[in-house]
């Protein structure tokens, strides 16, 4: 059973447009992505089923897969919760007038998008996930609260080297597209080279001797 035929069976009509509104803003938003990353090769169409949809009515979460966890729970991601997405979503596009990308809604959106992105195009685990925390930041000028930061810092550096830090970009310039192929590479090599990660980015470590 797909996820949405999955949450279809699980959601009233009012839900349903809900979640239907906010996956026509996710297509929208992937397809801004995959076009600011063409030069790293193909993202392919968005696919909601690579996605946990779901819908909060009060206390309780409806959610598809099921299986899905409600928190990500890996201690090098940054906190967040994939059950708001459909909620991120809508709320990021009714903000947009005012504020474009500059909301938090749009930085967890924007993990999860570019995060699926990133494994489209080959990355994995926490070079993925370090990669769309870097890609989101860079979008919406707000930071996830912990993990992964020597790789934030790189992608950022990287991307607005020699450029005012505005980040309100447009993914189709060749400049974004250049620089974003830059850093991809870099984190191509880090996932090769298991060594070079490590020494690249490992964070640093004050060791305090204890008295015993």
């Amino acid at each position: 059973m797909s996820a949405q035929t999955d949450l279809d069976a699980l959601v009233d009509g009012a839900g349903k447009e809900r979640v239907e509104a906010a996956m026509k803003i996710a297509r929208r938003e992937w397809g801004k992505i995959g076009s600011s990353l063409r030069m790293c090769g193909e993202t392919g169409d968005f696919d909601r089923n690579e996605f946990m949809i779901g819908v909060i009515d009060e206390d309780v979460i409806i959610k598809s897969p099921l299986s899905c966890a409600t928190k990500s729970v890996d201690v090098n991601s940054p906190t967040y919760y994939p059950m708001y997405f459909v909620k991120n979503l809508i709320e990021m596009d009714e903000l947009m007038p005012e504020r474009g990308y500059r909301t938090p809604q749009a930085l967890y959106c924007h993990i999860e998008l570019a995060a699926k992105a990133a494994e489209a195009l080959g990355l994995t685990g926490t070079i993925a996930m370090g990669f769309a925390c870097g890609y989101a930041v860079a979008r919406t000028g707000w930071t996830a609260e912990k993990g992964l930061r020597r790789k934030r810092q790189f992608f950022l550096e990287t991307f607005f080297e020699g450029w005012e830090k505005n980040h309100d970009w447009n993914p189709e310039w060749d400049s974004v597209g250049n620089r974003l192929k830059k850093i991809f590479d870099k984190f191509c090599q880090w996932q090769k080279d298991g060594e070079l990660h490590e020494r690249e980015t490992a964070e640093d470590r004050k060791i305090k001797p204890l008295l015993v």
